[in-house]
């Protein structure tokens, strides 16, 4: 996982075909602006050499996390906002699930079983989990949460890297959401948003520019209406804990107080 404390942006000329082009690249540093500028050059110069033939440069990149950092929460954890305002934990070990679909059936088999359940989408969807929880994965323990769309869901009792095999593997039998699962394996880590999404509490949106070159007034303004908005809803409920009697780890009692886990509030 890649967070960064310095940001710059800055304009490299690379030679594409020959011919000089110009570029621009993000590059950010924990050191200093100058050493952002540093690792902003080095990403171009990788750059030139991909276009230039060197295809495996940046098959084991690892993408920036380019959000504010708002709280580093530990060695592994940090709280950051993303592009729409809403504050995001980021893991680097701890897996978190995101389900918004129940696992499609196959075949004609599976259509006309589908036509014939009545269940509701998020109903379908805690069964699946709890099948897997208590059978396959009956080794680890799993909290359960119900969101706006679907399920996320914490697993308790072993690290797991975002990036290896077994874990997309796993997201995938969970139907975990395709693009939320991709970002996992590009940035190294699991996300959950601990705060509601600005058009799911009627607020106005506001694009959150980052690295900012000065103060942003208007982006203020908008955070404290959707801070003060924000106290009204709640990110997701709990549904239950299957399996794991140890005591929950500090970062997850931190997603369940953020996200208003214990308020009886609309989700958003």
């Amino acid at each position: 996982m890649k967070t960064y404390r310095y940001w710059t942006l800055e304009k490299q000329t690379i030679l594409i075909e020959g011919k000089p082009q110009e570029i621009t690249c993000y590059g950010g540093s924990n050191v200093s602006v100058e050493d952002a500028r540093r690792a902003a050059r080095e990403k171009a110069a990788k750059i030139e050499k991909k276009i230039a033939g060197e295809k495996q440069l940046f098959e084991d990149y690892e993408v920036e996390i380019r959000e504010e950092v708002l709280k580093v929460v530990d060695d592994h954890a940090v709280i950051t906002r993303n592009r729409y305002g809403a504050q995001v934990l980021n893991v680097e070990r701890l897996m978190i699930l995101d389900i918004d679909q129940p696992k499609p059936t196959k075949g004609f088999g599976g259509l006309f079983k589908k036509m014939a359940d009545k269940r509701s989408r998020k109903t379908e969807i805690f069964d699946m989990v709890r099948n897997l929880t208590t059978t396959k994965y009956n080794q680890f323990g799993f909290r359960i949460y119900e969101t706006y769309r679907g399920a996320r869901v914490i697993v308790l009792g072993r690290e797991f890297d975002p990036r290896s095999p077994e874990t997309k593997k796993m997201m995938d039998e969970f139907n975990c959401d395709p693009l939320y699962a991709l970002l996992c394996g590009k940035q190294g880590c699991y996300r959950a948003r601990l705060t509601p999404k600005p058009s799911r509490i009627r607020l106005r949106g506001y694009k959150v520019a980052f690295p900012r070159e000065r103060e942003d007034v208007q982006l203020r303004q908008w955070l404290t209406e959707y801070e003060n908005a924000s106290r009204n809803f709640s990110v997701c409920k709990l549904v239950e804990q299957i399996g794991s009697s140890q005591s929950l780890p500090d970062v997850v009692r931190l997603h369940d107080d953020m996200t208003g886990v214990g308020y009886a509030q609309r989700l958003a």
